[in-house]
């Protein structure tokens, strides 16, 4: 059983990004761990992965420019997108949010509560997949380990419904929601 309080309990996440050299050959831009970060006021980490602006993408850079750093500030990149692993310690939940992107995740370890407005709840576990699509949602580790998700933010169109836009929204997950203590 793992009861860390840091990240610690899981491996760093080892990056390799691809490139090109002048004549066009294939080659190892970067592989290296890359650090990870806790999400400003929770104990949820952050490791960005790759960073990319710019729809179609651009494989002729080197694509490392923003690819090594954190966004600490920032949950989305509004101009492209996004590869990112959350590590979320045993016995915590995220704050109820919804952010204007498409979001792809993989569960990789661990297992992890969506939780929706409703209160509805679905269960993922390792190797399940989620697609995220504006709705407003917190993730609950109601377990003794830590978790492992990868997600790839897309920017997206505010979802529309009722006749009005829904907005970016972060608020507190209900006390009665929240995960149990350990």
């Amino acid at each position: 059983m793992t009861t860390s309080s840091t990240p610690a309990a899981l491996a760093p996440v080892r990056r390799i990004v691809t490139g090109h050299t002048s004549d066009g050959k294939a080659v190892v831009a970067a592989d290296d761990p890359v650090p990870s970060y806790p999400f400003r006021g929770s104990t949820t980490h952050f490791t960005d992965l790759f960073w990319q602006e710019g729809f179609p993408a651009d494989n002729s850079s080197n694509g490392l420019s923003r690819a090594v750093t954190t966004h600490d500030t920032e949950i989305v990149n509004a101009k492209g997108s996004l590869l990112r692993a959350v590590d979320m310690p045993p016995h915590t939940e995220s704050v109820f949010h919804r952010v204007n992107t498409i979001d792809y995740g993989v569960l990789i370890s661990g297992s992890l509560v969506l939780v929706l407005d409703d209160n509805k709840r679905v269960l993922m576990k390792p190797g399940d997949v989620i697609v995220q699509r504006g709705t407003i949602h917190a993730w609950v580790n109601d377990t003794d380990e830590w978790t492992r998700m990868y997600f790839v933010l897309i920017p997206a169109n505010k979802v529309e419904a009722g006749g009005k836009e829904l907005e970016v929204e972060f608020k507190p997950l209900p006390a009665q929601w929240k995960a149990s203590s350990s």
